[in-house]
């Protein structure tokens, strides 16, 4: 009970708006809501699509065999025309976190393909990752300061003639995100500065014209989340704030060390391995081996 207390109190005093950039705070607020617009129009926008429903299915897919591994995510929704959307929040760095993002695609592929004999007629999927990291380190040299979402498809190297557009991917840079909200114009603009900086907001602000906002906002307030649901968030926040104390740690040190002691934490505090693995950018078999 001390330490549910000390957890509860690490909170800001004066608490209006949740994260959406931690897993609690996403699914309450896009997920748990049942309000599919806040959802909908994120994947029309960056997808450049027309979606008008989708159904929010369950969160976990598993191989086609026992052996094969399974993949879990966020959120992952389809349309009635069999479309499919993955959707990520991740907080730290991984290393292969482009290739964890195209198993997921894959695996989801290979899931809806129809039992029996199958005419390769691959239904789309796409894969939306909200990024709490810094994605320049890809290809510095190629870097664009001024651009912070990041669309990838199959494509012909010189032509850029699409090989199919069954599989496309869009990463967002949100910690990296440094518009202003006067700057932000365009709904793609306006939806990470709000993905970022609504849990800085401490009484309600004056936004966009845009009821889409609003919606957001209303969703994510504290005041309206039961006590179980206050302290899910809690301590969802102490795992986001001693995994950032931690890596800030060791990087002065110059230490890696701080993800293991962070992991080591989480996993004493029965944390699933795949938040663990979200967190600290540890691979599966990293932390499975703690």
């Amino acid at each position: 009970m001390i330490k549910r207390k000390q957890i509860m109190k690490n909170l800001p005093k004066v608490l209006k708006y949740i994260d959406p950039m931690v897993d609690f705070g996403f699914k309450k607020i896009f997920k748990e809501s049942g309000n599919k617009n806040l959802i909908i129009r994120p994947l029309n926008a960056f997808f450049d699509l027309n979606i008008v429903d989708i159904e929010i299915r369950e969160s976990e897919l598993l191989g086609l065999t026992d052996e094969e591994r399974k993949a879990s995510f966020d959120m992952y929704c389809t349309t009635q025309d069999n479309q499919s959307f993955i959707i990520e929040v991740q907080l730290a760095q991984q290393e292969f976190f482009m290739e964890r993002a195209i198993f997921y695609s894959s695996l989801t592929i290979a899931h809806n393909a129809k039992r029996g004999p199958w005419d390769f007629h691959v239904q789309p999927v796409f894969f939306l990752g909200l990024l709490n990291f810094d994605l320049r380190h890809l290809e510095p040299e190629k870097a664009n300061p001024d651009q912070f979402i990041h669309k990838f498809s199959l494509r012909e190297d010189s032509t850029h003639e699409h090989m199919s557009r069954a599989l496309r991917f869009a990463f967002l840079e949100i910690a990296r995100f440094n518009k202003t909200q006067e700057e932000c114009n365009s709904f793609e603009d306006k939806f990470l500065y709000m993905m970022k900086n609504l849990p800085t907001f401490v009484e309600t602000p004056e936004l966009w014209d845009d009821d889409y906002f609003h919606e957001m906002m209303q969703e994510a307030e504290y005041a309206n989340m039961t006590e179980q649901e206050r302290w899910e968030y809690a301590l969802a926040m102490k795992h986001k704030w001693d995994y950032q104390n931690t890596i800030d740690f060791a990087r002065e040190e110059g230490r890696e060390e701080g993800k293991i002691d962070v992991a080591k934490e989480m996993l004493a505090d029965k944390v699933p391995v795949e938040t663990i693995i979200k967190y600290t950018g540890l691979t599966e078999e990293q932390v499975r081996a703690l």
